[in-house]
């Protein structure tokens, strides 16, 4: 079901995508129809976020008790969105940049 990036897979139909993840084994490619059993939230992030002295956005890490880990965020909104997944009790994972769409 995960092929591994850089192996020989089918050539994608016309406006088909993937989902690429990365575990702690390597890159991962799935199709949305396989994505339903992948645990993004043990994924790592696909990209960093970028932080600079002067910029308008707050990066950051919100502790998730969900989780029990740190959760990325971008800005002062995703935070906000973070917090109220946290004490959502119907929420069971949150992940941060999780996957490439491709």
């Amino acid at each position: 079901m995960r092929a591994v990036l850089g192996g020989a897979d089918e050539s994608p139909e016309p406006g088909s995508f993937d989902l690429r993840y990365v575990t702690g084994a390597g890159p991962c490619q799935v199709t949305p129809a396989e994505a339903g059993v992948v645990s993004f939230e043990t994924a790592l992030p696909v990209r960093g976020f970028v932080s600079y002295k002067g910029q308008r956005n707050y990066p950051g890490r919100w502790w998730s008790a969900t989780v029990g880990a740190h959760v990325g965020y971008e800005s002062w909104l995703e935070r906000d969105h973070l917090m109220l997944l946290d004490f959502d009790p119907d929420v069971a994972a949150i992940a941060s940049q999780p996957f490439w769409l491709s």
